[in-house]
């Protein structure tokens, strides 16, 4: 139950056009990792309550200062899809059959969760490519972040709690720089089409 409610997060992420939909299914998605990492993270108490305080980051504050963001910004509420809605339902699709076909890879297949990891990835992946909005492009980049978290905990499930939670707060310091340059494009264009970051001359 928990992979399909993942699969169908991973397609709204994409398929959406609307932010807070897209966030919501990142909520979702960010919800269902941090469930499935839980048996890897109770082996210490230490462990446990760092791994809660890197899912609250994620599932909570992340969140929660996009949403601050788009009430005070209504115009970052379309994502600006540079691919029709046929073709975004295609690469969703696409995409978890290539999930499924990785994880039926000789050296994957006996690992759990494989074909999860990789469908996340490339939703991830493809939240970077199919919208032209900065909030959707940080919610692709967080996207990937939660996809590397369930990685870690099924490849590398000894890894200490404390190396989750340093990535998790780059994810919060990166989603606060980020609201922050954003606010700043908003105020000159207001679409916050990436085009414009195109057109920068360093």
């Amino acid at each position: 139950m928990t992979e399909l409610a993942l699969l169908v997060a991973g397609a709204i992420v994409i398929v959406s056009s609307r932010s807070i939909v897209a966030l919501s299914a990142y909520v979702l998605l960010a919800a269902g990792i941090s469930a499935l990492a839980v048996p890897s993270a109770s082996a210490s108490p230490l462990t446990l309550a760092l791994f809660i305080l890197a899912t609250t980051i994620k599932v909570v504050l992340v969140p929660a200062g996009i949403v601050m963001f788009l009430r005070a910004n209504p115009a970052a509420g379309d994502l600006r899809s540079s691919i029709v809605l046929p073709v975004r339902l295609v690469l969703v699709v696409g995409f978890g059959l290539l999930a499924y076909a990785v994880a039926r890879f000789p050296g994957l297949a006996a690992i759990p969760y494989g074909a999860t990891v990789a469908y996340v990835l490339l939703c991830g992946v493809g939240m970077l490519i199919v919208h032209r909005n900065l909030i959707a492009h940080m919610l692709g980049l967080l996207t990937l972040g939660v996809a590397i978290t369930l990685a870690g905990a099924i490849f590398a499930p000894q890894l200490l709690e404390s190396f989750e939670l340093g990535a998790t707060f780059d994810a919060l310091v990166a989603t606060v720089i980020g609201l922050t340059l954003v606010r700043s494009i908003i105020a000159h264009n207001p679409l916050l089409d990436v085009d414009s970051l195109r057109r920068l001359r360093g």
